[in-house]
């Protein structure tokens, strides 16, 4: 209950709070929150819990190591690729979209067939494809990056259809999404 307490008055005076909270279960199963994202039992940004038995379902650093070789290939800030992953995918390799996107960045099938991704579950070859389309899309938008997600997201020809970003509130709210975790994992590498 103390959690909950706790979290109840965050809400109540949220104006005046600034840190970003963390929710994790404890050992009983109890739903707890914390401002730490250093807790070594919780993943970071995580809003769920590192859990040893769900391998889908991976730290948010277990890709670090391909997201920099990625970064380095395309010319993309880790920070966008490591945002992009966590909202498509929450991390999870074995992400399936009830519409077929596949893998980390959710990669449609007929881009991994474009891409000759031979594995979309594999992360190694997800990332490295999903990151060739990423640069796609920011070059094809001379580095607009609100209409590349855009586009990655609805797709490039929604984006023609409306000069801009679709007026889908899924879309937008996809943008805002990966604009927040972009400035959290700026910080944070």
């Amino acid at each position: 209950m103390k959690g909950w307490a706790a979290f109840a008055m965050m809400l109540l005076f949220g104006g005046s709070v600034s840190a970003e909270i963390y929710m994790y279960k404890d050992a009983s199963g109890a739903l707890c929150f914390t401002d730490s994202p250093s807790a070594t039992h919780i993943d970071k940004l995580g809003a769920r819990p590192i859990d040893k038995k769900r391998s889908k379902i991976k730290r948010s650093s277990a890709y670090d190591a391909i997201i920099l070789r990625a970064s380095r290939k395309h010319n993309i800030s880790f920070s966008l690729i490591k945002a992009v992953i966590h909202a498509e995918s929450g991390f999870n390799p074995k992400a399936l979209s009830s519409k077929g996107a596949m893998g980390l960045m959710q990669l449609m099938p007929g881009n991994s067939t474009y891409m000759k991704i031979k594995n979309p579950y594999d992360p190694y070859e997800n990332i490295m494809g999903g990151c060739t389309y990423l640069r796609k899309l920011l070059t094809l938008y001379k580095g607009d990056t609100r209409l590349a997600l855009a586009a990655y997201n609805a797709g490039p020809s929604k984006v023609k259809q409306f000069g801009g970003v679709p007026p889908y509130p899924e879309t937008k709210a996809y943008i805002a999404k990966v604009v927040r975790y972009k400035k959290i994992y700026t910080v944070s590498k």
